[in-house]
């Protein structure tokens, strides 16, 4: 029994030991961290980048957020890679409100639940501070009450600059909610859309008169509406110079409604309309008064909404049109209009005729693979006129191989019998094809060929990205 007790005894006394050894070596290894935290800090400050002052090391951060942003492959913010370096860094980004002043976020129920996305968007209200204006995009991939997010919002509202609110679901109420009386007096940029489009049996839009951001109305020059947002929560527009409207399958306009919208932008430079039906009045004797927009440049139409629009505008200064994926055109004739873009769209023998004749004064043609028989109504034909007689340039998109003749032969005729006609632009597909069939070399002794593999931002001269343009 006392060798059991002893045996016992010396047990404890190892463990006790065993204990105290691992307290010192935990305490060791921290002792050892430190030192070597402190050895490298020194070494840190040792190097050139650590002599730059805190105003440069900010404004060199500035610069590589802003590259990486044009960078989609990017999945971690500059600013919290940044942060993470050195704690001098830390201090320097915390301390760098512009840093901050950009918010980009997509809610998921991932980082929903544990609160994730909430204290980062409070990491930024709050790091950016009073001093800067806010670009703001929240995307909102989940369901159930978003009233939290926008009301941490709203308390920031007089710095919004742009605004930009994604729902996948009908989330209305809370988004209403939060503009109706939120003061923004110098948001400049506004793009909302609520839930995603649906089959169903088509029904009025509610309400088209503004019901959001009253104090808004001398700053807004760029609104978009899309889903349930059209209809629902319209925001002052007296001095928006870029409209879109983004329809959907279960709403239509009555005629009414679209006057109203329209003619409370009198300042209109740039109209969208996707997926837009505009309903006309059951009386087929009513006479329907067209819209006057003195101040449009630039108008593009895309899906359903073509056939109807068209006769309810009067556009005296158009300079550019736009067409996408529309089956039927038939116009008056333009004379203002310049630029022309077509994309998708199923345009037969007579609606090519119209499309030739509704723009005397044309001067730049952008075309896709979706309208071939383009080509052989360019040939010359003495009982016609000359079709398009001050085109300058064409740009051609997905080229097909059995479409190549008579892309060629349009373009040997043109510069026949079109003095002005000089420029090509190809993307990458066409270069292909025609270099595959030794016809790019032709090309390039004939006319200048210019290479553009990404269509133009709509509409030209924003001044910075839109990356919300025709979102399905």
């Amino acid at each position: 029994m006392d060798h059991k007790r002893s045996l016992l005894a010396s047990i404890h006394s190892l463990e006790d030991q065993k204990q105290a050894l691992l307290q010192d070596l935990s305490a060791l290894e921290a002792e050892l961290q430190a030192k070597q935290a402190q050895y490298y800090s020194v070494l840190n400050e040792e190097t050139y980048l650590y002599r730059l002052p805190d105003e440069l090391i900010s404004s060199i951060f500035l610069t590589c957020q802003a590259m990486t942003r044009l960078s989609r492959k990017i999945s971690t913010p500059f600013e919290i890679v940044a942060s993470h370096v050195s704690h001098r860094w830390r201090d320097v980004v915390l301390s760098t409100p512009l840093l901050w002043n950009v918010i980009d976020l997509r809610i998921r129920p991932t980082n929903h639940v544990p609160g994730l996305a909430y204290a980062r968007l409070e990491a930024h209200l709050a790091r950016s501070l009073y001093t800067c204006l806010l670009d703001i995009t929240l995307e909102f991939l989940m369901q159930g009450d978003i009233s939290g997010y926008l009301c941490l919002l709203a308390a920031h509202s007089e710095r919004w600059k742009k605004l930009s609110l994604l729902t996948r679901y009908e989330q209305v109420g809370d988004i209403q909610a939060a503009l109706s009386h939120a003061r923004a007096p110098v948001l400049e940029h506004l793009s909302l859309s609520i839930g995603k489009p649906l089959e169903g049996p088509r029904r009025p839009y509610q309400n088209v008169y503004p019901s959001i951001l009253p104090s808004s109305a001398n700053t807004l020059s760029f609104v978009r509406l899309g889903g349930l947002a059209l209809g629902h929560s319209h925001p002052p527009t007296p001095c928006v110079t870029t409209l879109h409207l983004d329809g959907w399958t279960r709403h239509f306009l009555t005629h009414e409604q679209f006057k109203t919208i329209l003619e409370a932008t009198t300042a209109l430079e740039n109209l969208s309309l996707n997926q837009l039906y505009v309903r006309p009045p059951r009386d087929p004797l009513t006479i329907l008064q067209p819209v006057k927009l003195p101040y449009l440049h630039r108008l593009r139409v895309r899906g359903a909404s073509w056939g109807v629009s068209w006769d309810l505008l009067e556009v005296p200064n158009l300079q550019s049109l736009s067409l996408q994926d529309i089956d039927t055109f038939d116009l008056k004739i333009m004379s203002s209009v310049q630029s022309l873009s077509v994309e998708s769209c199923g345009f037969g023998g007579v609606d090519l005729r119209n499309l030739l004749n509704a723009f005397p004064n044309l001067a730049i043609l952008s075309i896709d693979e979706s309208i071939p028989d383009i080509y052989s109504m360019f040939l010359p034909d003495p009982a016609l006129p000359k079709p398009w007689p001050h085109l300058q340039s064409i740009s051609l998109r997905n080229l097909q191989p059995n479409d190549i003749g008579h892309f060629c032969n349009m373009v040997f005729d043109f510069k026949e019998t079109h003095e002005k006609f000089s420029q090509v632009y190809l993307d990458r597909r066409s270069r292909t094809v025609l270099r595959t069939k030794h016809r790019l070399d032709w090309l390039q002794d004939r006319v200048k060929v210019g290479n553009k593999d990404f269509a133009d931002p709509w509409p030209p001269g924003l001044g910075y990205e839109d990356p919300h343009d025709l979102l399905e």
